[in-house]
């Protein structure tokens, strides 16, 4: 056997380290503070600041013009893709060399026994085993367990690839408390966006956009994580409809780009900002403090 060459990524002094500090810019910017990413990957602070420099100089960072504005070049992106691909080419190559047997659970459709060979297919974001002679089926795996229909099957000696479509994923923008929340949604837009996006799941973050779904006779089908949760259900083929608050926009697009690019695909989304102007009634009211 011939010597595996290590990927760059993992040869090079320093490499991976900026690999890990364009992760952490892209899972926070813009307000990036490098004692947050010293505290994540284990490096001091002062290392972050020389590495921060050395990336803005490679163009792979630029600055704001506010303090702890960081973003990632188109050229970062670039990169983080390729770095991505190259790891996981790695990876592979290494459970290859050391017999490492992935295995994969499936709804079964019908009766499955251990040893056959099933076809794969994503349905509403769910892998099921189908027929090898599925019209729709360009995966196959055989089947380790036996299973009924609507049982899970475990798979192995896993080939092809599942043909996926993605889904889309809308995002409507909220006012926050301190702009009103739910006393400030236009109602009708979003009652209207629902019904012609027809989502597959809707995603809610925070009181306010609980407090509009309520009003308007709607459940979320995420609410905990629902960043990470909508861009991997578009991801399975799902159209997902997310109410969010104010700056928590970004933290949407950054898991949708995080996705995109483990994955190397493109989910598209697409911003609405349904906020109305509205003021407190009761001038007594502080709401300096309040949180979304």
């Amino acid at each position: 056997m011939g010597r595996m060459t290590q990927t760059n990524l993992l040869g090079k002094k320093g490499e991976f380290t900026k690999f890990q500090i364009l992760l952490e810019v892209m899972r926070n910017q813009p307000h990036v503070k490098q004692k947050d990413i010293s505290e994540a990957i284990g490096i001091t602070v002062q290392a972050v600041s020389k590495y921060f420099q050395k990336l803005m100089r490679e163009g792979l960072l630029e600055a704001g013009s506010e303090r702890a504005d960081y973003r990632l070049t188109p050229k970062a992106i670039e990169k983080l893709s390729e770095d991505l691909e190259n790891l996981e080419r790695y990876v592979i190559r290494i459970k290859n060399d050391l017999k490492i047997e992935s295995v994969w659970p499936a709804m079964a459709t019908q009766p499955i026994k251990a040893g056959d060979e099933a076809g794969l297919i994503m349905r509403d974001g769910v892998l099921y085993a189908v027929a090898p002679k599925h019209p729709d089926a360009e995966a196959f795996g055989i089947a380790a367990t036996d299973a009924g229909p609507g049982e899970d099957v475990c798979l192995k000696n896993l080939r092809g690839k599942v043909k996926l479509k993605l889904g889309k994923i809308l995002l409507v923008k909220l006012p926050s408390i301190k702009e009103g929340g739910s006393r400030a949604v236009d109602l009708a837009r979003v009652k209207k966006l629902h019904e012609k996006f027809k989502p597959d799941r809707i995603g809610v973050m925070g009181a306010v956009g609980i407090a509009v779904l309520n009003k308007l006779g709607l459940k979320a089908n995420l609410e905990f994580s629902s960043s990470n949760a909508a861009a991997l259900a578009a991801f399975r083929g799902l159209n997902v409809l997310v109410l969010v608050v104010g700056r928590m926009v970004n933290r949407m697009i950054e898991e949708i780009d995080l996705i995109n690019i483990e994955h190397n695909i493109h989910i598209m989304y697409e911003v609405k900002d349904i906020r109305t102007p509205w003021k407190f009634k009761d001038s007594s009211i502080s709401i300096l403090n309040a949180t979304t």
